[in-house]
């Protein structure tokens, strides 16, 4: 969609300093989708200033460990806690209007739908990923220098902070 597109990006490091990461990226959903939802269509009243849908949602990453998905009549918000090193809590929260009202305003497994079946989805690839990753077999292999740059550049940032904190 024309004119939609709108991008910040200063993470790892390019960071002004360790965990400052901020990242937003605004950009069109499939056509004829007004939000984030099974069918594309409104789960919730419009927030804040909205007077419409566009069309179009953003992205918000606030340090290295949470982000959020915005659209217009509500918002998804994920943050990551390490627990070891084979170990990470998730907590997955969704917002709407401050005065909506659930089962009048909004359903909540047709807010919840999207992100909650795409995050089981992950869920299973990172466990099968990580018992791969386990096995004795596992021979790492190069990252995907176009595909997964941000990978690259989290790798690099972290070894970076810990070299120097030793």
């Amino acid at each position: 969609m024309r004119g939609i597109t709108l991008g910040h990006s200063r993470v790892y490091g390019s960071s002004p300093d360790f965990g400052c990461c901020a990242h937003t990226r605004r950009y069109a959903l499939y056509d004829g989708f007004k939000t984030g939802s099974q069918d594309g269509g409104p789960v919730a009243p419009l927030m804040g200033d909205f007077k419409g849908y566009d069309g179009g949602a953003g992205d918000f990453q606030l340090g290295p460990l949470a982000f959020m998905l915005n659209y217009p009549d509500h918002c998804v918000l994920y943050r990551f806690t390490p627990r070891g090193i084979g170990n990470t809590d998730m907590e997955l929260v969704w917002f709407v209007r401050g005065d909506a009202k659930e089962g009048r305003d909004y359903e909540r497994d047709a807010l919840t739908w999207l992100w909650d079946r795409t995050t089981r989805e992950d869920q299973t690839i990172i466990t099968r990923n990580s018992e791969g990753v386990l096995s004795r077999f596992f021979e790492p292999g190069p990252y995907h220098p176009e595909q997964e740059r941000l990978c690259i550049e989290f790798v690099d940032w972290y070894l970076d902070a810990m070299e120097r904190s030793a």
